[in-house]
């Protein structure tokens, strides 16, 4: 019995010491280490989850927030991990705040990974006209996955080993489906493919937000966006107005089912979904 008690004693200190954060004292950001060469960090300046993947002779950056100042705290906080150079940076999508920082780091000798109209391209170079591509990096493998979505050159990052994904703004785990580009076709296409690269451990990371969500959440999210959707698309087929949908008080309370939120956010959100599915549906 006693046997028993030591060996629970090593395991949680084992399981303490692999995983305790060395980012957790850093001034002005918050942070989790999701592996032992994974973490996701954020400004108090800013919103946007920055992926920190640390590779056998380099490091890798998903979504490095704007602003120089917020970039060079971020610099001096990843040398307290590592001296090795940040050689790339992977874009999840084309909006301001994910691409804002790139500048900075191709000044520091970085490369940047992105997608353009569905083709990969290296800086400027074209390296894939696929919907996936894939990097091998020694000690990992990272898969890219295209879709139209949220925009149209949305990417979610599949980290193979570590069993991780970062989802970019396909996905909020607190708030409304965000696919203004693809409409529902392309929210469910983000949704299922995910779920088919997903166990009970899988972690999936969003772009803003809180850090963390795992698989029984995200099925919670796919259920909620399918009445949703259902919703919004039955009353657009009824010839509904905009005035008219955004005033359904069914519709309003399946919204309330992701987060209560204002009504002008509400109408806002409803007014570019309905954009947006109108749009695919021609």
């Amino acid at each position: 019995m006693r046997l028993n008690k030591y060996a629970i004693l090593i395991a949680v200190f084992w399981v303490s010491f692999t995983y305790a954060n060395p980012l957790q004292q850093v001034r002005d950001f918050t942070s989790e280490q999701l592996s032992d060469n994974l973490f996701v960090l954020k400004s108090t300046g800013s919103n946007t989850n920055v992926g920190i993947f640390m590779g056998e002779t380099f490091i890798l950056l998903i979504d490095p927030f704007v602003g120089n100042a917020n970039n060079t705290k971020l610099v001096s906080a990843i040398r307290k991990l590592s001296d090795k150079p940040i050689k790339y940076i992977i874009n999840t999508h084309s909006h301001s705040d994910h691409i804002g920082a790139n500048s900075f780091y191709i000044e520091l000798g970085a490369d940047v990974i992105s997608n353009r109209n569905g083709q990969f391209y290296f800086n400027n170079e074209l390296i894939s006209s696929e919907d996936k591509y894939t990097i091998d990096v020694g000690n990992e493998k990272l898969d890219l996955l295209h879709f139209i979505s949220h925009t149209t050159d949305d990417v979610i990052v599949h980290f193979r080993k570590n069993n991780i994904i970062f989802m970019g703004d396909t996905y909020m785990h607190d708030t409304y489906p965000h696919a203004y580009a693809g409409g529902s076709k392309g929210q469910f296409e983000v949704i299922n493919k995910t779920l088919s690269l997903s166990n009970d451990s899988t972690k999936l990371i969003t772009a803003h937000g809180r850090f963390l969500t795992k698989k029984a959440e995200f099925l919670s999210f796919k259920e909620k966006s399918e009445l949703w959707y259902e919703k919004i698309n039955a009353l657009n087929e009824q010839g509904e107005s905009m005035e008219v949908i955004v005033r359904n008080e069914e519709l309003i309370n399946i919204s309330k089912m992701f987060r209560p939120f204002s009504l002008g956010y509400f109408e806002q959100q409803v007014r570019k979904t309905v954009v947006a599915e109108r749009l695919i549906s021609k």
